[in-house]
């Protein structure tokens, strides 16, 4: 069975940038939905989003990326739909994966709590935020308490499945640690060039461009 790397920590934590790192390092990879390869027609990305395709796979008792086998890491494996209850989050099924793929490495990609709720809330213009409020018919200040809470919860999650398997996960900050950190972790699997690492769609850069404040943006961030 061919390595696979998954990321398994949530969005807006530089996963586009971990995205183009793979793609730029030479590795096929899979980044939410798929855009890319999508419009390079993948045969199955072109007919339907990859992250349905995985959560479809795992509940029929398949292998989770039956079907997207080309591809060599995933990364933002979530799918908010819009105007819809279900949410889908492939990531947080991080057992599945490893029992799936017992050659796969997982990188747990984390920052500071309250500049990723930050982050998140102002993700697409605050549409995210709104998404989520409208799904899980609660207000702003309650959807900001649960993704506090769900960090917490996670992160925890992942580091006591990976307790007695460590040489496969890595804890990466993407504020402090540096990225020979990571290079070193995917070899020899995915020789990574350091020099591809940079940032990437930043929302906090956005935000400081269109001049919004700390609790005056399209949320309130107490």
């Amino acid at each position: 069975m061919e390595p696979k790397l998954f990321q398994i920590g949530f969005n807006k934590t530089a996963t586009t940038a971990l995205f183009w790192l793979f793609i730029n390092s030479g590795h096929s990879a899979l980044h939410s939905s798929g855009r890319r390869a999508r419009r390079a027609g993948h045969p199955v990305v072109s007919k339907l989003h990859p992250q349905l395709v995985i959560h479809h796979n795992m509940c029929a008792g398949r292998p989770a990326v039956q079907g997207l086998e080309d591809f060599e890491a995933h990364f933002d494996m979530e799918h908010d739909l819009p105007n819809s209850p279900i949410k889908i989050e492939n990531f947080k099924f991080f057992d599945r994966l490893a029992r799936d793929y017992p050659r796969a490495k997982f990188v747990l990609n984390v920052r500071e709590c309250d500049a990723w709720v930050m982050s998140r809330a102002r993700h697409n213009d605050g549409q995210y935020l709104k998404r989520s409020m409208a799904r899980l018919a609660q207000s702003e200040a309650e959807v900001l308490d649960q993704w506090r809470d769900e960090h917490a919860r996670h992160h925890n999650a992942v580091r006591a499945f990976f307790a007695a398997e460590q040489d496969r996960l890595l804890v990466f900050d993407i504020d402090r640690d540096p990225i020979d950190t990571l290079v070193d972790f995917c070899a020899p699997d995915f020789a990574l060039d350091p020099a591809q690492w940079g940032k990437a769609r930043v929302t906090d850069d956005v935000v400081q461009k269109l001049g919004w404040e700390r609790g005056n943006a399209q949320s309130r961030i107490p």
